[in-house]
């Protein structure tokens, strides 16, 4: 076996070069046979602490810290919203097909299922696992799992992918959420079977069947519905365009569909005792597209992005989609976006950004403490201590507002480091 660099990125250093930060450029490879077979990922760690709200004020789905009246603050060291990487690749030319597959394991570095009580462990969530066949001529089609097609463009563009953004020290989860839910709905880790075209010039499409999302009651609130029956696949498709030149760039646009019915079971979130069940034959169709554009001058990085939805929730696909009021099945519209800058000098690259989600009641409810605004502003300072190590430190102002007027509001001090290879 030789050592050797191959052409084909993960995702997380694929993350990396999206932001523009210094991160290595090549993954650890080697020849085993007709395979090139590679490894590629990261390690990350940051400290958080979240000056939480304290305020009596119930936002049902908001994302900003609130602890109850006269509540502490909230301090962790935790993953940010990548969370540590190990992806396994390999790929060959077998009968005139180029093929290929990727496994990624994706752990936290906190105790998820214990939280921050002892004897407890991290996981490991397993997002890429897909095989892949095509040529440069003819395009590629992917089956298995992995990244969406809707709202990846506006991920991938995130400079907080390479920090914490918004959730810091308080979700307990795998990661934080960066601007998801703040900015953007999150694109996720899908089972699908797509096809992604060759490049015509410089435009390029993909398109494909697609798992459908639950419609989901993230919230927690009493008229939040759950469908999750499935009985047709979702379809998912993107198109996009760059440019090279003095002002370069790439703009985007994506769109999701999918259809979800109710099966026996399906209720709203119980109080004390139950849920109501949502009535048989109700269902959810759910569409939503987006744009956006990032554009480079010299040093300057500038990202613009809004999308809008109707039956596909907020922060997650699916996520308090569609209330259930009176017997009735309602769709809930959504929309929002982000507007983002940055620019490099030396080894530095400061950022701000700043977004939005919204999120509208059906046409059937009245549901004061449903979450209507979840919006962050960031400030983020990235140092490339080396071509593979970034510090990274960043203020998160985080603001959750809910249908009445009442809101919480917390602000996240983050500090750590993340490490590509």
């Amino acid at each position: 076996m030789r050592v050797m660099k191959l052409k084909k990125t993960s995702l997380a250093v694929a993350a990396a070069l999206a932001v523009g930060a210094g991160a290595a450029r090549a993954e650890i490879g080697f020849k085993a046979g007709a395979w090139d077979l590679s490894f590629s990922g990261n390690v990350n760690g940051f400290a958080t602490w979240n000056s939480c709200d304290s305020s009596a004020t119930v936002v049902a789905g908001g994302l900003a810290c609130n602890n109850g009246v006269g509540g502490p603050k909230e301090m962790a060291i935790e993953s940010g919203l990548l969370p540590s990487a190990l992806v396994f690749g390999g790929k060959t030319s077998q009968s005139g097909l180029d093929i290929g597959v990727t496994l990624g394991f994706y752990p936290g570095i906190t105790s998820s299922a214990t939280g921050k009580r002892g004897i407890g462990a991290s996981t490991i969530d397993l997002r890429q696992n897909f095989l892949t066949f095509g040529d440069k001529a003819r395009g590629t089609v992917k089956v298995g799992r992995d990244i969406g097609l809707f709202g990846s463009d506006a991920i991938l563009s995130d400079m907080t992918l390479l920090g914490v953004g918004s959730g810091g020290a308080f979700l307990g989860g795998n990661t934080t959420l960066g601007r998801i839910g703040v900015g953007y709905i999150y694109t996720d880790w899908i089972p699908q079977i797509s096809y992604t075209s060759p490049k015509y010039g410089a435009f390029q499409y993909s398109a494909g069947l697609f798992q459908g999302m639950d419609v989901f009651p993230f919230s927690g609130n009493a008229n939040s519905a759950s469908l999750t029956a499935h009985e047709q696949p979702g379809l998912q498709a993107k198109g996009s365009y760059e440019w090279t030149g003095t002002v370069r760039g790439k703009a985007w646009v994506s769109a999701l569909s999918q259809k979800v019915k109710a099966r026996a079971g399906d209720a709203t979130p119980p109080p004390p005792v139950g849920g109501t069940p949502v009535p048989a034959g109700s269902s959810v169709s759910g569409q939503a597209f987006d744009l956006g554009a990032k554009v480079n001058v010299a040093d300057f990085e500038g990202v613009l992005y809004a999308y809008s939805g109707d039956g596909v929730g907020t922060t997650a696909i699916g996520f308090d989609a569609a209330a259930l009021v009176g017997g009735t099945v309602e769709k809930r519209k959504s929309k929002g976006g982000y507007v983002q800058g940055t620019y490099k000098f030396g080894k530095f690259k400061p950022g701000v950004s700043y977004g939005q989600s919204a999120l509208d009641l059906a046409s059937n409810e009245t549901n004061p403490t449903l979450v209507k605004k979840n919006k962050s502003l960031v400030a983020g300072l990235y140092y490339s201590l080396t071509q593979s190590l970034n510090l990274v430190g960043e203020y998160i102002s985080t603001k959750a507002e809910n249908q009445a007027g009442g809101d919480n509001k917390d602000s996240v001090i983050a500090l750590g480091a993340i490490l590509f290879f």
